[in-house]
């Protein structure tokens, strides 16, 4: 009998954007998150992550590999497709490479507070859609105010399992 075995690289074995639960109400989380370095690149269809792949692959003024980190943030803005990678704590305090690309840039997401809510599986448009539309609801039904659009978060890779992923849709709530 033969056995078979698989690393997965899951969010637990990547650096990760820190935050604080505030609140917790089943599916649905408040969360305070810091200031959060990251490198973006928009695009019209998905090859903003290529553009921000090879800027982890060493494409920056250092030639520098940068450690791939988790979440991948992703959402709708000024017309375009935005993704932003998370950098690394080390990177972002020593002072993150400049990228090569002038299409792609190391920025912040300010710190705030965030309402937040989990969902399993492959990240398809449907799951996307049916995850925002709940946190909207529950939104809605605690009276909550917010900024700006909703973002989605994917913290696993390509090859996690189905069972075994984690992605989430937030929304920065207003002061």
């Amino acid at each position: 009998m033969f056995a078979t075995f698989a690393i997965v690289r899951t969010s637990a074995s990547v650096g990760s954007a820190d935050y604080e639960t505030v609140e917790r109400d089943g599916d649905f989380e408040i969360r305070k998150y810091a200031d959060i370095p990251v490198v973006s690149a928009r695009s019209e269809g998905r090859s903003a992550f290529s553009k921000l792949f090879r800027y982890i692959s060493g494409s920056n003024d250092r030639n520098q590999k940068i450690p791939m980190t988790s979440p991948v943030f992703s959402w709708r803005e000024e017309g375009s497709y935005k993704m932003s990678f998370v950098l690394p704590k080390d990177v972002a305090e020593n002072g993150a490479p400049v990228p090569s690309r002038r299409d792609v840039i190391v920025e912040t997401i300010p710190a705030g507070k965030f309402a937040v809510t989990r969902y399993g599986g492959y990240a398809s448009a449907k799951r996307m859609e049916e995850a925002r539309q709940r946190l909207e609801n529950w939104i809605a039904e605690n009276n909550l105010d917010t900024e700006g659009t909703f973002i989605y978060a994917g913290y696993d890779g390509p090859y996690t399992p189905s069972n075994l992923r984690r992605n989430e849709v937030l929304i920065r709530l207003a002061k």
